[in-house]
């Protein structure tokens, strides 16, 4: 089924597969929440796919009538698919598919299934529109194109939720988007990071950094970025395995001496560290926002980080 046929649906089938860009991921599963919000919900995001689990809530009558929702998130995709597809009966059965596309197994689903592909500026702007009269406000056309372009569109919501705490926020213009928000396609400061995994000397290169004029914030931000990327690979290597990781992560191949230390380092990391690490960037870059001395606060960051290794 092609996007714009599922958009004219009147009524979203009751088992759907969803796959390919990411970016409409949280979009459509807003619009599946929507249809299923008086039944009976169970969610089951990656390593916490169970198939028995799944199939007995698909399977359960309730006493009262009520229906029963199933939502799988997954990066790899669910063994025995097509038994929670034949048990759905007047149940709810939705798979949100972030792996590979190819490895997407459609059949189960019938004529039930939806390939994203990346948005051009049309839809963006359509999107774009249909959140921010969510959130209460507008940009002018040019700004949000400006906007847009600016970007990777895959953060596109979240600076738009940045755009929403300006006090005149419809009068938001290109200069306080400069001022506001991360230009993600600046130069990688990968190396200081990797050192820092590494445990080897990195502050005397980030002052170098610093020193050359580059912007605190935008360090900030690619370490965000960056720590993201080592978060996917830890769940390549431990999912799937050690083979055509930065190519199956990124969508491209890296350099083969970068992915192995990028590997090196991902693979040690317990999974529960790494929401830490997002804390403590995340409450960084709000502070960073308003604080006068935000060199102060990246290397506080770096030695936060630091104490977790």
């Amino acid at each position: 089924m092609k996007l714009w046929e599922f958009n004219k649906l009147k009524t979203i089938p009751n088992f759907f597969l969803f796959y390919g860009d990411e970016f409409y991921f949280d979009i459509y599963e807003e619009k599946i929440k929507q249809n299923i919000q008086n039944t009976n919900i169970l969610k089951l995001y990656f390593d916490e796919y169970d198939f028995d689990i799944a199939r007995n809530h698909l399977a359960q009558n309730s006493l009262f009538g009520d229906k029963n929702s199933l939502i799988i998130k997954t990066d790899k995709f669910p063994t025995n698919v097509d038994k929670l597809v034949d048990i759905v009966g007047d149940n709810y059965f939705y798979l949100f598919f972030y792996g590979d596309s190819k490895k997407a197994k459609t059949k189960p689903f019938k004529n039930n299934f939806v390939r994203f592909f990346k948005p051009d500026l049309r839809e963006l702007i359509i999107y774009s529109n249909e959140y921010m009269k969510i959130k209460g406000f507008s940009l002018d056309i040019n700004h949000l194109k400006y906007l847009i372009e600016k970007i990777d569109y895959k953060y596109l919501f979240r600076e738009l939720d940045k755009l929403a705490l300006v006090e005149n926020v419809n009068n938001v213009n290109n200069k306080i988007i400069d001022k506001l928000v991360f230009n993600y396609n600046e130069t990688s400061f990968d190396e200081v990071f990797d050192d820092l995994f590494l445990g080897r000397e990195y502050l005397k290169k980030l002052e170098y950094l610093l020193f050359e004029g580059n912007d605190e914030i935008a360090i900030l931000l690619s370490f965000i970025r960056y720590i993201r990327i080592l978060y996917m690979f830890n769940l390549h290597l431990k999912n799937i395995g050690f083979e055509n990781v930065s190519r199956d992560v990124l969508g491209y191949q890296i350099p083969k001496n970068l992915e192995d230390i990028r590997k090196q380092i991902a693979i040690k990391i317990k999974e529960d560290k790494f929401l830490e690490f997002f804390e403590i960037l995340l409450s960084s870059e709000l502070e960073m926002k308003s604080s006068k001395d935000k060199s102060a606060v990246l290397f506080k960051t770096f030695i936060q980080i630091k104490n977790l290794i």
